[in-house]
């Protein structure tokens, strides 16, 4: 590869970057408003009495969506390595016509009619809609970040282009909590939704047209599906990264998930308050001032070293929700303190995934002698969409059980399941430092210069 072909301009980082703004937001309402959404507005007048089967079933709901985009990132990774058209190059058309399908999904999700009468036509009505647009979301978001390896030859060049998407992520996730708090507010769902639908289509069309890919295309693998797969899943470096993603992925999954729940009912006594959904996007503020320093410290003391430190910080940051509970009018403030530490961990968590994966790539072309981007990034979207299905299915079956709705005349006020995200969430990130402690960074840095000096 040709260094001076590889290289974006600063104009084409920021045309790649700006995709993820709007997927950001669209991901923020997500993660952050589905359960909430229809467990305290879809369900206003039935979980009380159905506590358990609901949570249950809302948490299976969610992690199907979650596994379908698990099994739709090989297939459409797989494609993309191997499909190349003479006026959209290997990726582009996938983001054009991947984008709309996620916008219509993503609107027919919150356009159910609340509060339900009945039990179980929600669950299925969020099980179709989340379906599809997890598998839109697969063909199109795997593609878009395969295009980074691409445009960004060096470790360096990908730890810059990182911190571009982590600065748009970042604004994009808070503006997207805020926003997406709005849909409490039954007249403003709509609007709210096509705003944010259109907005995240834009960003994607402003990627296909604003990126320009190598002149030269790389050679193209013969693999199957599944044999692509099987030799994916050889490469060194890449399990121990997966370990670190995954758990990561669970760990994201299940905290954002349960705080607006938590928010309403362990920090406001069960009462409505819209302060309460904007507590999720708080680590952004901190998130967003630590990205400059965060793409310094890696520079200097290396990703490995980065992950790691970063995992156990927050980790330890995040079990400190376990105590709000136990801190009588005291419970907003410490909660958004722990919020608010903790985006300084996850700053580099934000920048350093997708930079990783990206050298992983140039250490797979010089064992396989082919340029595997997608693949790469679908085989982790097939393992990190499994981990975060089974986690936000836990996180309802935890809720279900030990309970999320306040009652004070029940132990821990009817709230243990909520105080017991934290700790657990937590355990995810210990697990993710332990498999990363053997990634072979020198081996990786070292293929990534020879790769680069072509």
């Amino acid at each position: 590869m040709s260094e001076n072909q590889y290289i974006a301009s600063g104009k084409q980082k920021i045309a790649y970057s700006v995709a993820t703004f709007g997927n950001s937001m669209i991901g923020a309402v997500l993660t952050v408003f589905t359960f909430f959404y229809y467990k305290e507005i879809v369900y206003a007048n039935l979980y009380a009495d159905n506590e358990l089967i609901i949570a249950t079933l809302l948490g299976t709901a969610l992690a199907i969506g979650w596994w379908i985009q698990a099994i739709m990132n090989p297939i459409a990774g797989w494609l993309s390595d191997k499909i190349v058209s003479s006026r959209f190059g290997r990726r582009k058309l996938w983001l054009i016509v991947g984008s709309p399908i996620m916008a219509i999904s993503f609107i027919a999700i919150f356009l159910l009619p609340a509060p339900a009468t009945e039990l179980y036509f929600p669950i299925i009505w969020l099980t179709i809609f989340n379906g599809i647009f997890n598998g839109a979301f697969a063909a199109t978001v795997v593609v878009y970040l395969s295009l980074m390896p691409a445009i960004s030859p060096t470790p360096e060049e990908r730890t810059s282009i990182s911190s571009y998407r982590t600065g748009f992520y970042l604004v994009g996730y808070i503006l997207g909590a805020l926003i997406g708090a709005l849909l409490q507010i039954e007249e403003l769902v709509f609007l709210v939704v096509v705003v944010l639908s259109t907005i995240m289509v834009l960003g994607f069309y402003v990627a296909a047209y604003g990126v320009k890919e190598p002149e030269e295309m790389p050679k193209i693998p013969t693999f199957g599906i599944f044999e692509a797969l099987k030799v994916t899943f050889k490469n060194k470096p890449f399990l121990p990264y997966l370990g670190f993603t995954v758990f990561a992925t669970a760990f994201q999954s299940m905290l954002i998930g349960a705080l607006p729940v938590f928010g309403k009912h362990v920090i406001y006594a069960g009462e409505d308050n819209i302060i309460a959904s904007f507590i999720p996007g708080a680590f952004v503020i901190t998130g967003i001032i630590a990205v400059v320093p965060a793409m310094i410290w890696i520079n200097r003391i290396g990703k490995k070293k980065a992950v790691i430190y970063s995992m156990i910080i927050a980790a330890i940051i995040t079990s400190f929700l376990s105590t709000v509970g136990f801190v009588p009018g005291l419970e907003l403030p410490l909660t958004l303190a722990i919020v608010l530490v903790l985006g300084i961990p996850a700053a580099p968590l934000l920048i350093l995934p997708d930079a990783t994966i990206s050298d992983i790539t140039d250490y797979d072309e010089m064992v396989t002698g082919t340029r595997r981007e997608a693949m790469h990034f679908a085989s982790q979207g097939l393992l990190t969409r499994f981990a975060g299905g089974v986690s936000v299915q836990l996180m309802g079956i935890i809720l279900g059980v030990f309970g999320a709705t306040y009652n004070a005349a029940e132990a821990f006020n009817g709230t243990l399941g909520l105080l017991l995200i934290g700790p657990v969430a937590s355990i995810f990130l210990v697990i993710g430092v332990l498999f990363f402690r053997s990634y072979p960074e020198d081996e990786v840095l070292e293929a990534c210069a020879k790769i680069s000096s072509k």
